[in-house]
């Protein structure tokens, strides 16, 4: 290989990890309270079970994807979050992190034991670049987050709750 092409391959290098430092250091606008309504839909119990499961419809709507980063029940007067409970048998019971710009899916939670008002809540940002490039990568482990002291992604601004907004359903009666 000439000097020339070792330069050249050099100067494409650099410029291709300075462009990566610069779009990794843009920060997306965040997703914002009102992307996503949460609606109550009714009340439904799997076949031969009393419980009672609420479901709920979850759109998102603006044009962007937006991440799900956790879901959570609840209660009134308490500080405490309840996980979610679930059930197989019923529909719309798993659903993918992604939820992308006009779509909309079903959630069904199981109300809690107390006897108090409760609701679901659900945390969620825009899907940027750099959060798809980190969830590829956290996929595919060979793919890298830095190249040398270059940090393609900055993870502690991903994962960081004051980029995420938290959207809740009306309070409900047991």
């Amino acid at each position: 290989m000439s000097t020339r092409c070792k330069r050249c391959a050099l100067l494409s290098v650099f410029v291709a990890i300075l462009l990566a430092a610069i779009l990794s250091s843009r920060s997306g606008s965040p997703a914002i309270a009102n992307a996503v309504e949460m609606t109550f839909v009714g009340y439904t119990n799997p076949p031969g079970n009393d419980w009672r499961f609420a479901l709920f419809s979850v759109s998102n709507r603006t044009t962007y994807a937006v991440r799900w980063h956790g879901d959570w029940v609840e209660v009134e007067g308490s500080q405490e979050h309840k996980a979610r409970t679930v059930n197989p048998s019923l529909p719309a019971c798993f659903y993918g992190p992604v939820l992308k710009g006009g779509e909309s899916l079903r959630v069904a939670v199981g109300e809690p034991s107390d006897n108090k008002r409760w609701r679901f809540a659900m945390s969620l940002s825009r899907y940027s670049w750099q959060e798809r490039w980190f969830d590829f990568s956290f996929r595919h482990r060979w793919l890298p987050l830095k190249l040398g002291p270059v940090a393609l992604i900055d993870t502690d601004r991903i994962l960081s709750r004051s980029n995420n907004v938290t959207v809740s359903t009306a309070w409900l009666a047991k």
